[in-house]
């Protein structure tokens, strides 16, 4: 007797979705039904092998536009550990609306060797017909979806043309109507205006015509205890209340309502189609007059001609540094402590840091960064040579002098010249645009006759970037780089060797030089501070020293350092005249650290003292 073949188990996952949530808290809703209506098709197919699979895979509330939706990623999760066999849905749809979604839902599914069955909509999957039905089924559904996106988004453009507020929370200042206001009817959306939050508004107009930066401005009324718009939605959720910031105070300013004006953007979020907005009259009562929107404007107007000639960013080269290999060098920064001396960090609080800023190979951040003979590079360090080599062929080639210009519009002509800057391990090469450079030169000449634009308000205003003007160093390169003319471009390669020193990697000579100097305004150069600082506290300790039954323990302990400072820093008033005055005049290493000053000063040899620091 022939024993029959056992019918396989089929593990059966039924996923049911509904675009709204209302009335999903129902006793019975719409993803019931559809539950149930998925579970009575699985019974039906018992006698196929046919199970279903207990756990729900439910997503009330989501649009079938997207694949972002928490049951449906779910139901991928437990389909790619092969834990389903057959997803049921009701229809088809219902799994999703978009054409390319579902293509790419299919493959998932074939891959795997799921089965797909609509329930109301019989096909068969594994079939080319049943294929190309499907298809077509979901053609249509697209169709459906996008006509009554079109229709939503013509009913809202209607609506905002009549000056009525639609669609979301209203902005800082206004309210919706609500019964009880004078003239509220039903549908009413005419908005009301909240006078705490409208004073709000206004003081936002008033301190921007202050000249104050929106910075500045959203920290003043921070202190101040204004937060942004505080509401409570319908579910008794409380969204707002944070504290202001400058892309705030931005959107404040720019957004027309507060003048009794209704926009509408089209084409927002709409790929391929370009963004264009309209502005109606509104119905609601303006917040700011038209002469102080227009002040405003004027002023943000200026004040965004003005950032155009200047560079503010912190690092220089953003979106112009490249490896040899073509890897961008992105931009970066950490906050380390201000010192490694837990003496220093107690004086200046155990929350000082300071800022370390770098740029970082793409390469090496994707693939490892021992595949990348770069990695990563100091940003002040290579900053500040590509702005000396720059600024040093202009003034040497083309007689263009831009180190009396304020830092930032100097900066913003030094990148307005750069094309690119690529860095290998033995050179770099700094590629400049000739016409670029000739709007350069003529900008300069404009300067030195006085026909220039002024300043931006923001600058001039501001002592501290008047000081910090007054007293910047130059960057100078010791080294002439090659000039390679290549038509639009010229080439300046500077060789290099980026070589490990007291834990830092740093740009140097092929003989190991410095290839870059600091200088005054004037021309002299810029001794080190914290080496200078450094020499003062030694001889200032030594002094102390020297005072009647002084020791180290009681001089470290009114000093408020540890004995071990002291001991580490009184050799310094062992160094020798010559190193004293390179040290104090600038004309010392700027890559000789404390550290080397320390060793150096142990041998009393001063001749063998200045040969060591090359003085």
């Amino acid at each position: 007797m022939t024993t029959p073949t056992p019918t396989p188990t089929l593990r059966c996952a039924v996923y049911t979705r509904k675009s709204s949530e209302e009335g999903l808290d129902q006793a019975f809703n719409s993803l019931d039904a559809q539950r149930e209506a998925g579970l009575d098709y699985i019974k039906s197919q018992k006698h196929q092998g046919w199970t279903a699979i207990t756990t729900p895979y439910d997503d009330g509330g989501y649009s079938g536009g997207s694949t972002d939706r928490p049951g449906l990623q779910r139901l991928l999760a437990d389909i790619s550990k092969r834990r389903v066999d057959v997803v049921v849905v009701y229809k088809v749809d219902r799994l999703s609306r978009s054409l390319a979604d579902f293509a790419r839902l299919m493959q998932t599914f074939d891959e795997r060797g799921v089965s797909f069955v609509s329930v109301t909509q019989q096909f068969n999957t594994t079939t080319s017909m049943g294929r190309l039905t499907l298809n077509m089924l979901l053609s249509f559904a697209q169709f459906e979806r996008e006509v009554t996106g079109e229709r939503i988004r013509d009913k809202i453009a209607a609506t905002k043309r009549k000056g009525v507020w639609v669609c979301g929370q209203p902005p800082l200042g206004y309210r919706l109507p609500r019964e009880g206001d004078p003239g509220f009817s039903t549908g009413d959306r005419v908005l009301r205006v909240i006078e705490p939050e409208a004073e709000l508004v206004r003081a936002i107009f008033r301190g921007y015509l202050e000249r104050a930066s929106p910075v500045e401005l959203a920290a003043r009324l921070n202190a101040e205890g204004r937060t942004t718009k505080k509401w409570t939605s319908s579910r008794g959720v409380t969204h707002g209340g944070r504290p202001l910031n400058a892309a705030f105070i931005h959107r404040v300013l720019t957004n027309p309502v507060y003048i009794g004006k209704i926009a509408h953007t089209r084409g927002r979020n709409i790929r391929g189609v370009p963004k264009q907005t309209e502005v109606h009259e509104g119905r609601h009562e303006p917040i700011i007059d038209r002469a102080t929107w227009d002040r405003v404007h004027a002023e943000m107007r200026t004040a965004e001609r003005a950032s155009r000639r200047v560079w503010t960013h912190t690092h220089l080269l953003k979106g112009k540094l490249r490896t040899l290999e073509g890897h961008a060098m992105s931009p970066g920064s950490v906050q380390r402590p201000v010192s490694k001396r837990a003496d220093v960090c107690r004086a200046l609080g155990e929350d000082a840091r300071r800022i370390v800023r770098y740029y970082v190979s793409q390469k090496a951040v994707k693939q490892g960064y021992k595949t990348c003979p770069i990695k990563s590079i100091s940003a002040a360090q290579i900053d500040e040579l590509v702005r000396a080599v720059v600024l040093g062929h202009l003034h040497r080639e083309h007689s263009a002098d831009l180190h009396s210009q304020e830092p930032q519009a100097r900066d913003r002509w030094v990148r307005e010249v750069i094309h690119r800057v690529v860095i290998a391990p033995d050179q770099i090469s700094i590629e400049l645009a000739r016409d670029r450079i000739a709007a350069c030169i003529e900008a300069v000449r404009e300067t030195a006759s006085g026909s220039s634009p002024s300043p931006s308000p923001s600058s001039s205003s501001n002592p501290s970037t008047r000081a910090r003007g007054a007293t910047a160093q130059v960057p100078v390169c010791p080294f002439t780089p090659e000039l390679d003319d290549r038509g639009p471009r010229l080439v300046l390669t500077l060789r290099v060797q980026i070589k490990r020193h007291d834990g830092r990697r740093v740009l140097l000579s092929p003989d190991g030089h410095d290839l870059l100097t600091m200088l005054a305004p004037d021309g002299r150069p810029m001794p080190q501070d914290h080496l200078v600082r450094a020499i003062g506290l030694a001889y200032a300790w030594r002094r102390d020293l020297l005072e009647p039954g002084a020791t180290i323990d009681a001089v470290a302990q009114r000093a408020g350092v540890a004995p071990s400072r002291l001991h580490a820093m009184l050799p310094l008033t062992q160094l020798s005249p010559a190193v004293l005055r390179a040290v104090f005049t600038g004309t010392l290493s700027s890559s000789t650290t404390l550290a080397d000053l320390q060793r150096t000063a142990r041998d009393l040899e001063w001749s063998r003292q200045a040969q060591a620091l090359g003085v």
